[in-house]
């Protein structure tokens, strides 16, 4: 009996030329023709590929976490006046912006509330964690500062900086 549920097909690597079976399972996404057709990545180049991404992530972040951010702030907590740093993910961008510190600990919360960035969508008030308070699953969130980044921006014209997500890997590590 034939399983019509999994298509299978010999490929040849397109990033190490090595030779690899494809399956595709139902509910099939593309036709099975341009399935064995398209070229494709071996098991062990997509996730060599998966590592770099993650590290990029990692690195765009400035390798902070949520509760990272809100334990820095917790021990350190911020102060009128204070450089913090934005951290803008819309567009497939990362935009990277100076803000001063307005007001340190608004409400119980102990918002964090900075002035001198806006993107249209977001709001100026931040959680301890640096989710934004507008848009808490949002793509703009408040990071400590970093020197060299932070140097970068005061060298940018806007107080603003767009960097890919390769670039920041390059300088910050």
């Amino acid at each position: 009996m034939k399983n019509n549920s999994v298509v299978e097909c010999q490929k040849t690597c397109s990033h190490c030329h090595n030779k690899f079976t494809a399956r595709m399972m139902k509910p099939f996404p593309t036709s099975v023709r341009d399935f064995k057709l398209s070229s494709g990545k071996c098991r062990e180049c997509r996730e060599k590929q998966q590592k770099v991404f993650q590290k990029h992530r990692n690195s765009a972040a400035l390798h902070w976490t949520f509760d990272g951010v809100k334990e820095h702030f917790e021990g350190n907590p911020p102060y009128v006046g204070q450089e913090l740093l934005i951290h803008d993910t819309s567009w497939h961008t990362n935009t990277y912006a100076i803000v001063t510190v307005k007001v340190p600990s608004h409400t119980r919360q102990k918002r964090i509330i900075v002035e001198s960035y806006t993107n249209g969508y977001s709001g100026q008030s931040f959680y301890r964690s640096g989710k934004n308070c507008f848009s808490p699953k949002g793509q703009v969130k408040l990071l400590p500062y970093n020197e060299k980044i932070g140097s970068l921006i005061k060298k940018s014209p806007r107080n603003e900086l767009r960097l890919s997500s390769q670039e920041v890997y390059d300088i910050i590590g």
